[in-house]
Protein backbone atom coordinates (compact mmCIF):
# COMPACT_ATOMS: atom_id res chain seq x y z
CA UNK A 1 0.00 0.00 0.00
CA UNK A 2 1.37 3.42 -0.96
CA UNK A 3 2.10 5.61 2.06
CA UNK A 4 0.67 9.13 1.98
CA UNK A 5 3.19 11.93 1.96
CA UNK A 6 3.31 14.15 5.04
CA UNK A 7 2.19 17.75 4.58
CA UNK A 8 3.55 20.76 6.46
CA UNK A 9 2.45 24.39 6.45
CA UNK A 10 5.34 26.87 6.42
CA UNK A 11 4.45 30.28 7.85
CA UNK A 12 6.26 32.94 5.81
CA UNK A 13 5.83 36.65 6.51
CA UNK A 14 8.47 37.77 4.06
CA UNK A 15 10.86 38.92 6.78
CA UNK A 16 14.41 37.63 6.97
CA UNK A 17 13.63 34.94 9.57
CA UNK A 18 10.91 33.19 7.58
CA UNK A 19 12.80 33.65 4.30
CA UNK A 20 15.78 31.85 5.83
CA UNK A 21 13.48 29.14 7.22
CA UNK A 22 11.95 28.50 3.80
CA UNK A 23 15.34 28.44 2.09
CA UNK A 24 16.64 25.88 4.59
CA UNK A 25 13.53 23.72 4.18
CA UNK A 26 13.78 23.76 0.40
CA UNK A 27 17.51 22.98 0.51
CA UNK A 28 16.89 20.07 2.88
CA UNK A 29 14.00 18.81 0.73
CA UNK A 30 16.17 18.88 -2.41
CA UNK A 31 18.87 16.97 -0.56
CA UNK A 32 16.37 14.28 0.43
CA UNK A 33 15.05 14.09 -3.15
CA UNK A 34 18.59 13.66 -4.44
CA UNK A 35 18.90 10.44 -2.50
CA UNK A 36 15.67 9.12 -4.04
CA UNK A 37 13.38 9.53 -1.07
CA UNK A 38 9.86 9.11 -2.50
CA UNK A 39 8.28 10.04 0.83
CA UNK A 40 9.82 13.51 1.17
CA UNK A 41 7.22 15.88 2.71
CA UNK A 42 5.01 18.34 0.87
CA UNK A 43 5.37 21.96 1.98
CA UNK A 44 2.71 24.64 1.57
CA UNK A 45 3.67 28.28 2.07
CA UNK A 46 1.12 30.28 4.09
CA UNK A 47 1.10 34.06 4.43
CA UNK A 48 -1.19 36.16 6.62
CA UNK A 49 -1.69 39.87 5.88
CA UNK A 50 -2.95 41.74 8.95
CA UNK A 51 -3.83 44.83 6.94
CA UNK A 52 -2.00 46.98 9.49
CA UNK A 53 0.50 48.62 7.11
CA UNK A 54 -0.37 50.34 3.80
CA UNK A 55 2.35 48.38 1.99
CA UNK A 56 1.57 44.97 3.49
CA UNK A 57 0.00 43.75 0.24
CA UNK A 58 3.47 43.94 -1.30
CA UNK A 59 4.68 41.45 1.31
CA UNK A 60 2.05 38.95 0.16
CA UNK A 61 3.09 39.38 -3.46
CA UNK A 62 6.74 38.93 -2.51
CA UNK A 63 6.03 35.71 -0.59
CA UNK A 64 3.86 34.37 -3.42
CA UNK A 65 6.69 34.93 -5.92
CA UNK A 66 9.13 33.30 -3.52
CA UNK A 67 6.92 30.23 -3.09
CA UNK A 68 6.48 29.88 -6.85
CA UNK A 69 10.23 30.19 -7.41
CA UNK A 70 10.64 27.14 -5.17
CA UNK A 71 7.78 25.31 -6.86
CA UNK A 72 5.65 25.34 -3.70
CA UNK A 73 1.92 25.89 -3.26
CA UNK A 74 0.93 29.24 -1.77
CA UNK A 75 -2.07 30.26 0.32
CA UNK A 76 -2.78 33.64 1.89
CA UNK A 77 -5.41 35.66 3.67
CA UNK A 78 -5.83 39.37 4.27
CA UNK A 79 -7.86 41.00 7.01
CA UNK A 80 -8.23 44.69 7.77
CA UNK A 81 -7.11 44.93 11.40
CA UNK A 82 -6.04 48.57 11.08
CA UNK A 83 -3.10 50.54 12.45
CA UNK A 84 -4.22 50.33 16.08
CA UNK A 85 -4.37 46.52 16.24
CA UNK A 86 -2.69 45.07 19.31
CA UNK A 87 0.19 42.62 19.11
CA UNK A 88 -1.96 39.97 20.82
CA UNK A 89 -4.94 40.33 18.48
CA UNK A 90 -2.63 40.25 15.44
CA UNK A 91 -0.92 37.12 16.70
CA UNK A 92 -4.20 35.37 17.48
CA UNK A 93 -5.60 36.18 14.03
CA UNK A 94 -2.44 34.87 12.37
CA UNK A 95 -2.50 31.57 14.27
CA UNK A 96 -6.21 31.15 13.62
CA UNK A 97 -5.46 31.35 9.90
CA UNK A 98 -2.44 29.02 10.08
CA UNK A 99 -4.32 26.38 12.07
CA UNK A 100 -7.24 26.56 9.64
CA UNK A 101 -4.86 25.98 6.71
CA UNK A 102 -3.26 23.08 8.57
CA UNK A 103 -6.65 21.44 9.16
CA UNK A 104 -7.82 22.05 5.58
CA UNK A 105 -4.79 20.26 4.15
CA UNK A 106 -4.65 17.59 6.89
CA UNK A 107 -1.09 18.74 7.61
CA UNK A 108 1.12 17.39 10.35
CA UNK A 109 2.01 20.80 11.77
CA UNK A 110 2.75 24.46 11.08
CA UNK A 111 6.44 25.35 10.83
CA UNK A 112 7.39 28.83 12.05
CA UNK A 113 10.63 30.82 12.05
CA UNK A 114 10.82 31.61 15.77
CA UNK A 115 14.45 31.84 16.88
CA UNK A 116 16.49 32.31 20.05
CA UNK A 117 16.06 36.09 20.12
CA UNK A 118 12.29 35.61 20.04
CA UNK A 119 12.57 33.38 23.11
CA UNK A 120 14.60 36.01 24.96
CA UNK A 121 12.24 38.80 23.90
CA UNK A 122 9.24 36.86 25.16
CA UNK A 123 10.93 36.15 28.49
CA UNK A 124 11.82 39.81 29.06
CA UNK A 125 8.46 41.16 27.87
CA UNK A 126 6.59 38.76 30.12
CA UNK A 127 8.78 39.64 33.09
CA UNK A 128 7.97 43.32 32.50
CA UNK A 129 4.28 42.44 32.28
CA UNK A 130 4.43 40.45 35.51
CA UNK A 131 3.18 37.16 34.11
CA UNK A 132 5.13 35.10 36.64
CA UNK A 133 7.46 32.10 36.18
CA UNK A 134 5.35 30.52 33.45
CA UNK A 135 5.75 33.64 31.36
CA UNK A 136 9.45 32.80 31.06
CA UNK A 137 8.48 29.85 28.88
CA UNK A 138 6.13 31.59 26.51
CA UNK A 139 3.11 30.00 24.90
CA UNK A 140 3.68 26.91 22.79
CA UNK A 141 1.09 25.20 20.67
CA UNK A 142 1.37 21.44 20.09
CA UNK A 143 0.71 21.95 16.38
CA UNK A 144 3.75 24.21 15.89
CA UNK A 145 7.27 23.19 14.88
CA UNK A 146 10.04 25.74 15.51
CA UNK A 147 13.30 24.32 14.10
CA UNK A 148 15.26 27.59 14.45
CA UNK A 149 14.59 28.04 18.15
CA UNK A 150 18.23 27.58 19.15
CA UNK A 151 19.53 29.96 16.47
CA UNK A 152 20.33 33.60 17.37
CA UNK A 153 19.05 36.31 15.03
CA UNK A 154 22.56 37.27 13.90
CA UNK A 155 23.11 33.73 12.62
CA UNK A 156 19.98 33.96 10.47
CA UNK A 157 21.05 37.34 9.11
CA UNK A 158 24.49 35.99 8.22
CA UNK A 159 22.90 32.99 6.50
CA UNK A 160 20.65 35.27 4.45
CA UNK A 161 23.57 37.44 3.34
CA UNK A 162 25.79 34.45 2.55
CA UNK A 163 23.07 32.95 0.35
CA UNK A 164 22.13 36.31 -1.25
CA UNK A 165 18.56 36.05 -0.05
CA UNK A 166 16.06 38.89 -0.40
CA UNK A 167 13.45 39.75 2.21
CA UNK A 168 10.96 42.40 3.23
CA UNK A 169 11.38 44.78 6.17
CA UNK A 170 8.33 45.42 8.36
CA UNK A 171 8.31 49.12 9.23
CA UNK A 172 6.20 48.48 12.36
CA UNK A 173 9.17 46.63 13.84
CA UNK A 174 10.76 50.05 14.41
CA UNK A 175 7.77 51.43 16.31
CA UNK A 176 9.02 51.75 19.89
CA UNK A 177 5.50 52.19 21.28
CA UNK A 178 5.33 48.38 21.13
CA UNK A 179 7.08 46.97 24.18
CA UNK A 180 8.40 44.00 22.21
CA UNK A 181 10.10 46.29 19.71
CA UNK A 182 11.79 48.20 22.53
CA UNK A 183 13.04 44.95 24.03
CA UNK A 184 14.11 43.70 20.58
CA UNK A 185 16.19 46.76 19.73
CA UNK A 186 17.30 48.14 23.09
CA UNK A 187 17.76 45.15 25.40
CA UNK A 188 18.35 41.83 23.62
CA UNK A 189 21.20 43.09 21.37
CA UNK A 190 23.09 44.28 24.45
CA UNK A 191 23.06 40.86 26.12
CA UNK A 192 26.41 39.10 26.18
CA UNK A 193 26.63 35.49 25.03
CA UNK A 194 26.96 34.36 28.66
CA UNK A 195 23.88 36.38 29.66
CA UNK A 196 21.89 34.91 26.78
CA UNK A 197 22.94 31.42 27.79
CA UNK A 198 21.99 32.08 31.42
CA UNK A 199 18.49 33.20 30.41
CA UNK A 200 18.06 30.13 28.21
CA UNK A 201 19.14 27.92 31.13
CA UNK A 202 16.57 29.63 33.36
CA UNK A 203 13.88 29.04 30.75
CA UNK A 204 14.80 25.38 30.33
CA UNK A 205 14.67 24.90 34.08
CA UNK A 206 11.22 26.50 34.22
CA UNK A 207 10.02 24.25 31.39
CA UNK A 208 10.82 21.19 33.50
CA UNK A 209 9.36 22.69 36.67
CA UNK A 210 6.13 23.80 34.98
CA UNK A 211 5.77 20.39 33.35
CA UNK A 212 5.94 18.76 36.79
CA UNK A 213 3.45 21.26 38.23
CA UNK A 214 1.10 20.67 35.30
CA UNK A 215 1.30 16.92 35.80
CA UNK A 216 0.28 17.23 39.45
CA UNK A 217 -2.37 19.84 38.65
CA UNK A 218 -3.91 17.58 36.00
CA UNK A 219 -4.28 14.80 38.56
CA UNK A 220 -6.00 17.18 40.97
CA UNK A 221 -8.13 18.61 38.17
CA UNK A 222 -9.49 15.14 37.42
CA UNK A 223 -10.67 14.95 41.02
CA UNK A 224 -12.27 18.40 40.75
CA UNK A 225 -14.11 17.75 37.46
CA UNK A 226 -17.27 15.74 36.96
CA UNK A 227 -18.34 14.91 33.41
CA UNK A 228 -16.03 17.65 32.14
CA UNK A 229 -17.51 20.31 34.43
CA UNK A 230 -15.75 21.97 37.37
CA UNK A 231 -17.45 21.07 40.67
CA UNK A 232 -17.63 24.32 42.62
CA UNK A 233 -17.77 22.78 46.08
CA UNK A 234 -14.48 20.94 45.42
CA UNK A 235 -12.86 23.98 43.83
CA UNK A 236 -13.65 26.73 46.33
CA UNK A 237 -12.01 24.95 49.28
CA UNK A 238 -8.60 24.89 47.54
CA UNK A 239 -5.90 27.53 48.20
CA UNK A 240 -6.03 30.48 45.80
CA UNK A 241 -2.70 29.70 44.13
CA UNK A 242 -3.82 26.14 43.50
CA UNK A 243 -7.13 27.38 42.10
CA UNK A 244 -5.19 29.46 39.57
CA UNK A 245 -3.07 26.48 38.56
CA UNK A 246 -6.13 24.28 38.06
CA UNK A 247 -7.92 26.90 35.97
CA UNK A 248 -4.79 27.44 33.87
CA UNK A 249 -4.40 23.71 33.22
CA UNK A 250 -8.10 23.36 32.43
CA UNK A 251 -7.93 26.16 29.88
CA UNK A 252 -4.71 24.88 28.29
CA UNK A 253 -6.11 21.37 27.95
CA UNK A 254 -8.95 22.93 25.97
CA UNK A 255 -6.57 24.78 23.63
CA UNK A 256 -7.03 28.25 25.14
CA UNK A 257 -4.20 30.78 24.99
CA UNK A 258 -4.28 32.59 28.31
CA UNK A 259 -2.70 35.27 30.46
CA UNK A 260 -2.67 36.20 34.13
CA UNK A 261 -5.76 38.43 33.95
CA UNK A 262 -7.82 35.73 32.24
CA UNK A 263 -6.86 33.17 34.89
CA UNK A 264 -7.72 35.53 37.75
CA UNK A 265 -11.05 36.45 36.17
CA UNK A 266 -11.93 32.79 35.65
CA UNK A 267 -11.09 31.94 39.26
CA UNK A 268 -13.18 34.83 40.57
CA UNK A 269 -16.10 33.84 38.34
CA UNK A 270 -15.94 30.20 39.41
CA UNK A 271 -16.17 31.22 43.06
CA UNK A 272 -18.65 34.10 42.99
CA UNK A 273 -21.02 33.90 40.03
CA UNK A 274 -24.59 32.97 40.81
CA UNK A 275 -26.17 30.05 38.91
CA UNK A 276 -27.20 30.41 35.26
CA UNK A 277 -24.73 33.19 34.55
CA UNK A 278 -22.21 33.38 31.70
CA UNK A 279 -18.95 35.30 31.62
CA UNK A 280 -16.80 35.86 28.53
CA UNK A 281 -13.08 35.26 28.99
CA UNK A 282 -12.61 36.05 25.29
CA UNK A 283 -14.99 36.29 22.35
CA UNK A 284 -14.39 32.55 21.82
CA UNK A 285 -14.19 31.31 25.41
CA UNK A 286 -16.95 31.47 28.04
CA UNK A 287 -17.70 30.11 31.49
CA UNK A 288 -21.29 29.22 32.36
CA UNK A 289 -22.46 28.51 35.89
CA UNK A 290 -24.96 25.91 36.99
CA UNK A 291 -26.11 25.30 40.53
CA UNK A 292 -23.15 23.06 41.32
CA UNK A 293 -20.67 23.33 38.46
CA UNK A 294 -18.80 25.59 36.04
CA UNK A 295 -19.06 24.72 32.33
CA UNK A 296 -16.27 25.75 29.97
CA UNK A 297 -17.31 26.49 26.39
CA UNK A 298 -14.62 26.94 23.74
CA UNK A 299 -15.16 27.69 20.06
CA UNK A 300 -12.52 25.25 18.87
CA UNK A 301 -12.73 26.45 15.28
CA UNK A 302 -11.54 29.93 16.24
CA UNK A 303 -9.24 29.55 19.24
Amino acid sequence: MTQMKQVYIVAVSGGVDSVVLLHKIVASSKSQSSISNPQSPIYIVAHFDHGIRPDSANDAKFVERLAKSYGLAFVSKRVEMGVGASEESARNARYEFLISVMKKHSAEAVITAHHQDDVLETMIVNMLRGTGPRGLIGFSRPSLLRPLLDKPKIELLNYAKTNNLEWREDSTNLDMTYIRNYVRHEIVPKLSSSQRQKLIEIRNREVGLCAEIDDQAKKLLVQTLEKGELVRSRFVVLPYLLQKELIAVWLRLNGVELDRKMIERAVLSAKTLSPNKTVELTSKVTLRTTKNTIVLNVDLAHV
